[in-house]
């Protein structure tokens, strides 16, 4: 073996000991630069929500005050019209109890400290016509398969009777077959149990069936929480039916199993409801995290909503995604692309932002955090946000009207109910008083049209897919309305009509505004 020269080994010790200080020299290292991004504009078609709750409504009346608990939902309401907000997911059942006009189950004890207590009126009723006088739709908001909440059994007085006491055979167990025990926190039904699927899509069907809600929205579609510790569910009849040939064609595994008992109660549900009203609008709150290690849906729940979606049976999801984007596993923009990667088919992801986190008395500066995740979504093209819940908006609601949500938006359509375009209307007349403007429109001739889109642009040809140009959404199909508009604002002015699954017609001839 040759040695090696002299001078070739000096020359590698050099090389060496340069390339070793290089780093050190903070000359020749420029700092990094932070760069801010811009605040993308609002798109015009984008579904804005909130999720106001039994808890919400009810608790700033501990006298259970009739008027000071519509005066919420009402404030709630208009705050969320002012705001461009176009969706209130509305609470009116919690653990099998009503706040609406009971059919199967007994008046929630919130409205009146007493449970089964008739108080006189009608919150869904209240709020549903709220919302439509608003502009807003209304979503029925459920807790699905709770069905009790509380350390003491429910008496047997209440009328109509608690489902806890009509079907005890009904109750989620555990490993040994021993119900879910009393507690400050839910008890639910069974998911494997046809009946308890036949009885809750009668719930359901009653409630489509005599209001004129726009959607219904299911929470807690889902196994219990320590579902994964306690094996939840082993009662009698999930396990006979499991082990049945009838009841496990396919020969599943118990996890398996359990994820499509959820998917056939989905299914069946959507199928029925639809029956009833086809442009019914069904969604579902689903755990924020899908498949994640740790606590997730898939795993620790049996919530399998990528099938739903696959099989047509949701109209959308919202993934309650309550973590900032920096959390190292749970990252809130790093959740709502593990969504929308699962193959959603052509349904909407709708992530759910908790708004109640970032906005609290020791770090109000948070609420950038929210308009962060608002920015974000809006950044990567998502149809659509959810706040949970309305009262972590209250202080925010103007600032949000001025800013992030400024213009009208549209829900984006849904095309798997309806894809055919509604006629478009004709403009017959546009008056400009001192204060406003008075325009009336030739209805469009299509039978569905349930509302109708106002632009007002310097331009022409107005760009109806810009949400500046747009300057009213109506409340209704009727075809007149003033619209309160500044001075000196001139313009071209046009109207589009929209049906109920939010398809929009080509703009109505451009009528020019001036003074």
């Amino acid at each position: 073996m040759r040695a090696i020269p002299l001078k070739i080994i000096i020359l590698m010790i050099v090389v060496i000991f340069c390339s070793s200080c290089i780093p050190s020299m903070p000359s020749l290292k420029q700092p990094k630069k932070t760069i801010a991004l811009p605040i993308p504009d609002p798109p015009k078609d984008e579904l804005r929500g909130v999720w106001l709750s039994r808890f919400e409504y009810t608790k700033f009346s501990p006298t259970h005050d009739q008027d000071s608990i519509q005066l919420y939902i009402s404030n709630t309401i208009q705050n969320a019209a002012k705001t461009n907000f176009n969706v209130i997911f509305f609470q009116i059942r919690g653990n099998g109890d009503a706040y609406y006009t009971p059919g199967l189950e007994p008046w929630g004890e919130l409205l009146t400290g007493t449970p089964g207590k008739d108080p006189g009126w009608d919150p869904l009723q209240f709020a549903l016509e709220t919302a439509h006088y608003y502009g807003l739709e209304l979503h029925a908001w459920m807790n699905t398969f709770p069905i009790w909440r509380g350390t003491e059994l429910p008496s047997d007085t209440i009328l109509p009777t608690p489902p806890y006491l009509l079907h005890p055979e009904w109750l989620v167990s555990d490993s040994a077959g021993i119900p879910t025990p009393l507690s400050d926190h839910y008890v639910s039904f069974s998911p494997g149990i046809p009946a308890v699927h036949d009885y809750l899509i009668t719930l359901a069907s009653d409630i489509v069936s005599r209001y004129d809600i726009d959607g219904i929205h299911f929470d807690y579609i889902r196994y219990p929480e320590g579902s994964e510790d306690s094996h939840y569910s082993h009662d009698s009849i999930s396990v006979s039916l499991f082990n049945s040939n009838e009841g496990n064609p396919m020969q599943l595994d118990w996890e398996d199993w359990q994820r499509n008992q959820l998917t056939i109660f989905v299914s069946k549900m959507y199928n029925d409801l639809m029956g009833i009203n086809p442009h019914l609008k069904m969604s579902a709150a689903v755990i924020g995290s899908y498949h994640r290690n740790g606590w997730n849906a898939y795993n620790a729940v049996y919530q399998d909503s990528r099938r739903w979606t696959e099989l047509g049976k949701m109209d959308f999801i919202l993934p309650m995604i309550y973590w900032p984007r920096s959390h190292e596993s749970y990252g809130f923009m790093d959740l709502s692309e593990e969504y929308r990667t699962l193959g959603t088919v052509d349904r909407y992801l709708i992530p759910g932002i908790g708004s109640y986190k970032y906005n609290t008395d020791e770090a109000p500066f948070i609420w950038s955090e929210t308009e962060g995740q608002i920015d974000d979504l809006r950044r990567r093209n998502f149809p659509g946000m959810c706040f949970f819940g309305s009262g972590s908006l209250n202080d925010h609601w103007e600032e949000l009207a001025k800013t992030r949500f400024r213009y009208p938006s549209n829900i984006p359509p849904l095309t798997w109910k309806d894809d055919i375009q509604p006629e478009p209307p004709g403009i017959t007349s546009v008056i400009r008083n001192e204060n406003s403007i008075i325009i009336e429109w030739i209805p469009s001739t299509s039978e569905d049209v349930k509302r109708y889109n106002i632009y007002l642009s310097t331009i022409n040809p107005i760009d109806s897919s810009k949400a500046k140009n747009l300057w009213y959404v109506t409340p209704d199909s009727g075809t007149f309305w003033e619209i309160p508009i500044e001075l000196d604002r001139n313009g071209y002015i046009a109207v589009s009509a929209l049906d109920a699954a939010w398809n929009e017609s080509a703009l109505s001839p451009v009528v020019y505004i001036g003074n």
